[in-house]
């Protein structure tokens, strides 16, 4: 289903909530930033991102990417980045408001 309709997924994860995202395979990183809201798009600075089979691999228990990070498999990646299946990513942004009249 997934594979025949191009789909993948990326994820991601706070204190309270792991969540799925679905986008199109070849999406970059901006794009899929806009998924979870229109404003990441906009202001897209990078991506840190991480694969859920090194985090699965390396967390040892942790809730927290401390043991990715140790093993250089957490990564920033820019406005060209072509987003992975499994990819765990937080995304920097900044939006500014219009200023008013």
């Amino acid at each position: 289903g997934r594979t025949a309709l191009c789909l993948q997924s990326f994820y991601t994860a706070g204190p309270k909530e792991v969540r799925a995202w679905t986008i199109m395979k070849g999406t970059l990183a901006p794009q899929a930033a806009g998924v979870i809201h229109t404003d990441f798009e906009r202001g897209f600075i990078k991506a840190e991102v991480a694969n859920f089979d090194d985090f699965k691999a390396l967390h040892e228990g942790q809730n927290s990417m401390a043991k990715v990070k140790e093993a250089g498999k957490y990564r920033q990646e820019g406005k060209t980045y072509v987003m992975a299946e499994g990819d765990i990513v937080v995304f920097m942004h900044n939006t500014t408001t219009a200023k008013k009249k």
